[in-house]
């Protein structure tokens, strides 16, 4: 049986690729706009193209039942804006956007000549040789597809464990502190290694 993986809706683009490329994964994902019935989910994601400021408003809504389907065994997978609404706050449009205080710190803007980042970019181990389970089997040195002007840029900390750079900036390329996990890259726009990382986070869900 098919994992069930809801698949929140908050006003950001890409739920059609999103949600295919977790069907093609193994899952079965049911867009809602907000989690009503915490127990009913193997996994939640939170997709992501659009502005931090707004998305967090509307997610604040449901916190509350987002936290309580993580407490009764869901994993969650962030996706660009999906991760970085996991963090404390952005600094987006020079306010001190607030997010759902999942993980702590800040989210930053990017220091290049040219925003947004778009495109492939290697991702690497993090400092300490640290390495994802949901990149099982991608190899350091990999492309995969940005889409994104802010990232978290504190690389030293435990959950983070791939990074990318674009400009002067090295950034988290993905986080992991099950049951959080998340990408700055869009796996769903990044081929044939962006699929293998969607089926490493649908297996998390059948253990």
């Amino acid at each position: 049986m098919a994992p069930r993986v809801a698949v929140i809706r908050y006003g950001v683009g890409n739920i059609y690729s999103i949600t295919s490329g977790l069907r093609r994964a193994g899952a079965e994902p049911v867009v809602v706009d907000c989690i009503r019935d915490p127990g009913s989910w193997d996994g939640v994601v939170l997709p992501g193209v659009g502005a931090y400021e707004a998305a967090a408003r509307r997610l604040h809504g449901c916190v509350a039942e987002l936290r309580e389907a993580l407490r009764m065994g869901a994993q969650l997978l962030g996706v660009c804006l999906g991760m970085q609404l996991l963090f404390e706050e952005s600094r987006e449009a020079g306010l001190h956007s607030y997010g759902l205080s999942l993980l702590p710190g800040r989210v930053e803007k990017l220091a290049a000549p040219k925003l947004p980042h778009i495109g492939w970019s290697r991702v690497w181990e993090a400092p300490g040789g640290r390495w994802c389970s949901i990149l099982e089997g991608v190899e350091p040195g990999s492309f995969m597809y940005f889409v994104h002007s802010y990232a978290y840029m504190d690389v030293e900390k435990p959950w983070v464990c791939s990074v990318s750079g674009y400009g002067l900036s090295r950034f988290a390329a993905a986080v992991e502190a099950p049951p959080l996990y998340a990408t700055q890259f869009h796996p769903e726009r990044s081929s044939s290694l962006g699929l293998m990382v969607l089926r490493n986070w649908v297996r998390l869900l059948r253990r």
